[in-house]
């Protein structure tokens, strides 16, 4: 096996194939962190490609003072944060909207039971987690989204995070601290999963609408804090989401409903609907 150093070496001088091995290696991580900032699937795969274009042409620049890996998710990292800018930021009841549409539209409801039908599936709350964190966190100025993403899913340090933003480190835990505290707010009110109210009203809706097909569930994480809701992001593996076909829909309608401001954002009586009122810690 040719080693990173001389795919390096080879990328630097033109040799396509190198670049492509070095790419390949690299990959996981940069899905996984545009993944966790864009979430909709083809706005992800134009993301993903823009930033592999970006690398191969310049990758004769590449100074190799980072590892490859690291280099390539600074490029789609900014990639990610340059796509969100240029899109409405969506509402922190994203969810709700999309819920109360699809309560009163047939279609969009047999839309959502489809996945649920297929016989491998399998309701899982932890993939619910991490796919609401990707829309909570759109609902944050990217930088800050961005911020999050780098520090408390790919877990990188302040200084690396800053590095791939190309910022400062006081900048850096600026924009983390305040994403840190709209995300526990946002996520007490949308993600309960143990609180007052009991279990969340849109983990529980999906879980019944599963099990109503004949789809089964996977056991229920206890959830005290946001560590702990982060923790559970961290530990979803994009490539390997069972409930991907699921959640797919959802960001693909979630998307429309956002761009126009459509639907209302007040909890009703429908399946994935959040409670109006949400206790316990965030």
């Amino acid at each position: 096996m040719t080693d990173t150093g001389t795919l390096v070496k080879r990328a630097r001088s033109g040799d396509r194939a190198a670049f492509d091995a070095l790419v390949t290696e690299a990959l996981p991580k940069v899905k996984g962190v545009v993944w966790r900032m864009i979430g909709h699937p083809e706005d992800s795969e134009d993301v993903i490609q823009e930033a592999l274009v970006k690398a191969w042409a310049g990758i004769a620049r590449f100074d190799g003072r980072a590892a490859f890996s690291t280099w390539l998710v600074s490029i789609a990292t900014r990639s990610a944060v340059d796509h969100l800018r240029a899109q409405k930021r969506w509402r922190r009841e994203s969810q709700i909207a999309y819920a109360n549409i699809c309560a009163s539209d047939e279609g969009l409801q047999a839309e959502v039971m489809s996945p649920m039908r297929e016989p491998e599936f399998v309701f899982d709350a932890r993939e619910h987690v991490a796919y609401c964190f990707v829309c909570l966190g759109r609902s944050l100025p990217p930088d800050e989204q961005a911020a999050l993403v780098l520090r408390d899913v790919m877990e990188l340090s302040n200084r690396e995070a800053a590095n791939v933003l190309g910022t400062s480190d006081s900048v850096l835990r600026h924009r983390l601290s305040a994403a840190r505290a709209q995300m526990k707010e946002r996520y007490r009110g949308l993600c309960a999963l143990v609180s007052k109210t009991g279990m969340c009203h849109q983990c529980e809706g999906l879980g019944q609408a599963a099990e109503a097909v004949g789809a089964r569930r996977a056991p229920l994480p206890d959830i005290d804090s946001l560590a702990v809701r982060m923790g559970i992001v961290r530990s979803v593996d994009p490539s390997q989401r069972r409930n991907a076909a699921l959640h797919d829909v959802f960001f693909r309608r979630c998307k429309p409903i956002e761009d126009e401001g459509a639907g209302s954002v007040t909890p009703e009586d429908c399946i994935g609907a959040a409670p109006r009122e949400a206790g316990g810690e965030a």
